[in-house]
């Protein structure tokens, strides 16, 4: 049985053993989306996502920001030319890393497990590199607010994380896990200001309240493995700084939430599938295909400039080149593609449903063209 064919994961995901921030918002926004992300599927360890190139460019991009970003507060966020910049150019392995990330990226594409085009990426490395310059000037501001200390990297199992930031005064990814909650977290910065404890974390989006909440987490961590309770957490954004007050209160509330979101939210896992939570997200959701609540959110949403996702089923094959089928309004649609894609169709067809992702519709919405990109996935009526 062919990917498209399959209903359902061959092997359901199992909770996460140790939960973060981002698995916890991920399970929270779609619990059935995380876990069909990462069951397995026939061949697959996880369900392969297909990528797109303007997304993949995009992608190389903002991660090299992100280490430029870190690599920059690791160093006290320095000044444009100072040595300490040049350094943290270095450390983030900016420039280097794009022909690297290019090269393995169009390995990948080429190898991809699922049928189509050939996708490659459009652009160079060194246009990747041009356009996150642009990007990184025009965001970043030295603060000279921000402490001047280049921050020591910590070691995995330190003895005494307390006694080491005394004398380094900044400590960097520093991973920590709760000693009761299976719950850990990776701290970009940690560091002392007038004697009292900062956790920091380096972002390049938007200012958002789940970076406020992701911190104080990371504070909480903090001081459960050193008694000392962090006065002050912060997001460092390339144009500035965003700090909020600790106390420990707020932290003990932050524990008391995660002792009771944890086992809710790996409970919802168990169900097979979980439950799903259909939003705005649905539109880009890599596995709308295999979720009928998302599905139904996200087709009429997935419409654009002629380009759009359909729910059939076919009536009657017409010949090698097309068929006739019914939309889920009872309209009657003819589908039509050329030989080329006729051979990435399933076998049998006909009577069955058929999810359509991102054909090309014509004649007001009446025939719906497949092309070489286009997916087809079909849906059993036990689904």
């Amino acid at each position: 049985m062919s990917f498209y064919e399959l209903q359902e994961p061959t092997e359901w995901a199992e909770p996460p053993a140790t939960w973060s921030s981002t698995s916890l918002d991920e399970v929270e926004a779609c619990p059935r989306r995380w876990q069909l992300l990462h069951s397995r599927w026939g061949d697959f360890n996880r369900f392969p996502v297909r990528p797109h190139p303007a997304a993949l460019e995009g992608q190389i991009v903002h991660e090299a920001l992100d280490r430029l970003t870190r690599a920059c507060g690791q160093q006290g966020n320095p000044a444009f030319g100072s040595a300490e910049f040049t350094a943290a150019l270095t450390e983030a392995d900016f420039f280097l890393g794009f022909a690297r990330a290019v090269a393995e990226w169009q390995e990948r594409l080429t190898s991809h497990p699922r049928p189509g085009p050939s996708f490659r990426l459009r652009v160079s490395g060194e246009e990747l590199a041009n356009r996150a310059v642009r990007m990184f000037r025009e965001q970043y501001k030295h603060d000279s607010q921000f402490v001047q200390i280049t921050a020591e990297q910590a070691t995995k199992s330190p003895a005494d994380l307390k006694a080491l930031l005394k004398h380094k005064k900044a400590l960097s990814e520093v991973k920590l896990t709760h000693p009761n909650l299976p719950f850990l977290g990776v701290l970009d910065r940690v560091q002392h200001i007038n004697a009292e404890v900062e956790v920091v974390d380096f972002k390049t989006g938007k200012p958002s309240d789940k970076h406020r909440k992701q911190l104080l987490c990371y504070a909480l961590l903090w001081w459960r493995e050193t008694g000392d309770a962090p006065v002050c957490v912060s997001a460092q954004y390339l144009d500035g700084v965003e700090s909020w007050p600790v106390s420990k209160a707020a932290l003990e509330d932050v524990e008391t939430e995660l002792e009771k979101k944890i086992p809710l939210l790996a409970d919802i896992l168990s169900a097979r599938p979980a439950e799903a939570r259909p939003s705005a997200d649905c539109l880009s959701c890599a596995v709308r295909a295999r979720c009928p609540d998302g599905w139904a959110f996200g087709e009429d949403a997935a419409f654009d400039n002629g380009r759009g996702d359909a729910e059939l089923v076919v009536k009657a094959k017409a010949g090698n080149n097309g068929f006739l089928a019914y939309s889920r309004t009872g309209t009657e649609i003819a589908v039509v593609y050329e030989a080329t894609v006729a051979s990435l169709l399933p076998e049998r067809i006909d009577g069955e449903v058929l999810r359509v992702r991102d054909g090309v519709w014509k004649e007001k919405r009446t025939q719906l063209e497949l092309k070489a990109w286009t997916e087809v996935f079909v849906v059993r009526e036990e689904t």
